[in-house]
């Protein structure tokens, strides 16, 4: 399971700082999600596509072995808050291999359906939104558009996650100022939270604010000067992301936390960033080799990914198609006056599944 999770929150740094280059708002996405997706196309590719599909999803040589990630997430049972789902769509034609087919299920607890495209891509369409629309909670509708699905579409891999949970302890929506710079709609809590400090290359803090059965977290991470998130965008490696979170770097902190109350919902191609990556094979007509996963030509014509996150004073609802030691902590180092968290300008934040320190989402957070 940590190659599966270290490759994962590399690859979702370098899409970070990707879509952060290409978009200028706010910017959502699951990269669990989207791994998973990819990684059920690398089971079939072979040759150069694979290659370049290895090192992009930051595997290189090692198994994308899910199962074992997968069945973590799955602790909480059908009521656990995260819900995570993969599956294929392959045109009813093919014939896809058996051994293919055996690797999807036992690496990546996913499944094929055969849907028919040729002729009724319409009602294909139509029937994969329904079940990402389903295994969302009706939070993603309408992931795949018109164009998106055609006649000659002969695979269409889908990865679903949907995640609703309240917070460990309510906030209290506040009003804001007119007559200040920020007309945000904002609210406040004033608790003990993980709190850190980032001295270089660009002064930020992290803190983490628990969800109520602790397995997840959100984590914010604010630049101390309002214009300081290009940098600290920049300056995000897995390495210092690493020593950024380590418990004895978020000290339990009395704190006044000051945050926008609010809903994103971002949908995006993924084909010319995951080019950008180095992914190029793999929507080159000619070039495109997945020969493993069925005769005949394949090819995979876009990734399309959409996701959708609400945060309110009761907690946060998102979807996308270990506990600390604090008392220990808390001993060693307690500081004894009331800090205040006032993320009343731009910030990235992310939320983490706590026992396996995975990256579920990923979020540029510029404005309402």
């Amino acid at each position: 399971m940590e190659p599966v999770i270290e490759a994962n929150t590399k690859f979702s740094i370098d899409l970070l700082k990707a879509l952060c280059k290409d978009i200028k708002g706010n910017v959502l996405f699951s990269p669990l999600s989207i791994s998973s997706a990819l990684g059920l196309v690398v089971l079939g590719a072979s040759g150069e596509t694979a290659e370049q599909m290895y090192t992009t999803l930051r595997f290189y040589h090692e198994k994308i072995m899910y199962h074992d990630l997968y069945e973590e997430l799955y602790k909480g049972g059908k009521y656990r808050s995260l819900k995570l789902v993969n599956r294929m769509f392959g045109e009813s034609t093919l014939n896809f291999y058996d051994d293919f087919l055996d690797m999807c299920e036992e690496w990546c607890y996913a499944s094929l359906r055969n849907i028919d495209f040729k002729t009724n891509p319409v009602v294909a369409r139509a029937l994969i939104n329904y079940w990402v629309q389903d295994k969302t909670e009706n939070e993603i509708k309408n992931l795949l558009d018109k164009g998106d699905v055609t006649k000659d579409t002969t695979l269409v891999l889908i990865s679903a996650v949907h995640f609703k949970d309240k917070w460990d302890k309510s906030f209290a929506a506040i009003l804001t100022n007119k007559d200040k710079r920020l007309n945000w709609p904002m609210m406040s809590r004033t608790d003990t939270f993980p709190l850190g400090n980032i001295s270089l290359p660009t002064e930020a803090r992290i803190l983490e604010i628990p969800y109520a059965n602790k397995d997840l977290s959100m984590l914010i991470i604010l630049p101390n000067e309002s214009d300081g998130l290009p940098k600290l965008v920049e300056s995000i490696t897995y390495e210092n992301l690493l020593e950024w979170t380590k418990p004895e770097n978020m000290i339990p902190t009395d704190v006044t936390l000051i945050m926008p109350r609010f809903k994103l919902q971002e949908k995006y191609d993924l084909k010319e960033v995951l080019k950008t990556l180095g992914m190029t094979d793999l929507f080159d007509d000619d070039k495109c080799d997945l020969s493993g996963m069925a005769p005949g030509p394949l090819k995979v014509p876009k990734v399309v990914h959409k996701s959708s996150v609400e945060v309110n004073v009761e907690g946060t609802e998102a979807a996308g198609g270990s506990d600390v030691d604090a008392q220990g902590a808390f001993l060693r180092k307690k500081r004894e006056i009331e800090a205040s968290f006032v993320a009343d300008h731009p910030f990235l934040f992310f939320i983490r599944h706590n026992p396996t320190k995975s990256i579920i989402f990923w979020s540029r957070f510029i404005s309402p």
